[in-house]
């Protein structure tokens, strides 16, 4: 079974178990199945340190993540102000929009190749641990609180980009290219034997720590929420497969490893309404950036079947992506 019907087939399960009444300065627990629809993009980078660009980027390629469908479930439990919550989420395989793949290979600001690809999102999956403690700052008035949060999450990502048009500039006798729009570029079609196709996988374990500030209103069944969270630290291992057959046998493999330190940020929000003791429907929002890092690639050699590494070359990853969806918490006890 797969994981994010595992998820639903859980939260139905405990859900059954809910009891009638909740009682507070209790131990309390929910489970929450969800839908989420999410925009964004992932970016991939090279960099060169002999680049005369200022931030020596000498590639990039930009997966777009439009309308993807996630679904799963999030539980949790609260005891007075110490909370936690868990949630899993994957998403449905599909086209996600195109992959743009850019090269400055005259290694300066002139683009010399560019193409545009069909990307399909072949699986999302995130899981994510959150802890808080809330606290109210405006003595007598309840219904507002604070908490500080951390949290820890996990995220794999592949994409493949097919159906390739490009635009390739002409390699002149002192060894520079023409730009990719000018009039001595190449033109490729879709199929064509340079253009392939790109597979790219992510992964990434972060840490964050935050704060949140919750509002209770309409008798305590209306609930607002709002949180900020920045990463200390995140993980990134990103694989890129360039293919140089169209049956897509053979292909060019690299890895990158890539350390990211307070460069990640979020913010979210939501909004529950208490349809009865046991019953909410919520409606979330979550906004994250991360701003591109360096880190070390690595190629492989198939012929020698081993890595080589670039000391002077190393790939680097940015994402910003927004989703937005529906929840229904069940109030367990």
């Amino acid at each position: 079974m797969k994981p994010g019907k595992l998820a639903f087939a859980a939260i139905i399960a405990l859900a059954s178990l809910a009891p009638a009444h909740a009682k507070e300065h209790e131990l309390h627990l929910f489970v929450e199945p969800e839908g989420y629809l999410a925009f964004g993009e992932q970016d991939e980078f090279v960099f060169w340190d002999g680049s005369k660009n200022s931030d020596g980027m000498v590639s990039k390629l930009e997966w777009q993540e439009r309308n993807v469908k996630l679904y799963g479930g999030r539980a949790g439990f609260s005891f007075d102000r110490l909370g936690a919550q868990f949630q899993i989420l994957s998403a449905i395989r599909g086209e996600s929009g195109e992959m743009y793949d850019s090269d400055w290979l005259n290694y300066d600001t002139v683009k010399t190749h560019y193409s545009v690809s069909t990307n399909t999102l072949e699986s999302s999956f995130q899981l994510s641990f959150l802890a808080y403690f809330d606290f109210h700052p405006i003595r007598g008035y309840e219904r507002f609180s604070l908490a500080p949060t951390a949290e820890f999450a996990y995220k794999n990502l592949l994409f493949s980009a097919e159906n390739k048009e490009g635009w390739y500039g002409k390699l002149y006798d002192d060894g520079n290219y023409s730009a990719w729009n000018s009039a001595d570029a190449t033109h490729y079609p879709n199929q064509h034997a340079v253009l392939c196709g790109v597979d790219y996988e992510k992964l990434s374990f972060s840490s964050f720590l935050g704060a949140r500030a919750k509002l209770d209103l309409c008798g305590e069944r209306l609930h607002l929420g709002l949180g900020i969270a920045a990463s200390p630290y995140t993980y990134v291992k990103a694989e890129d497969k360039h293919y140089k057959d169209l049956e897509r046998k053979e292909f060019e493999f690299y890895t990158d490893f890539i350390h990211v330190f307070f460069k990640t940020f979020k913010g979210n929000f939501s909004t529950f309404f208490d349809i009865n003791d046991i019953l909410s429907l919520g409606l979330t929002g979550e906004a994250l950036v991360s701003i591109p890092s360096r880190g070390i690639m690595n190629q492989y050699d198939r012929a020698s079947s081993s890595w080589k590494n670039y000391e002077d070359t190393g790939g680097g990853a940015s994402e910003y992506n927004f989703q937005i969806g529906l929840g229904i918490r069940v109030n367990l006890f």
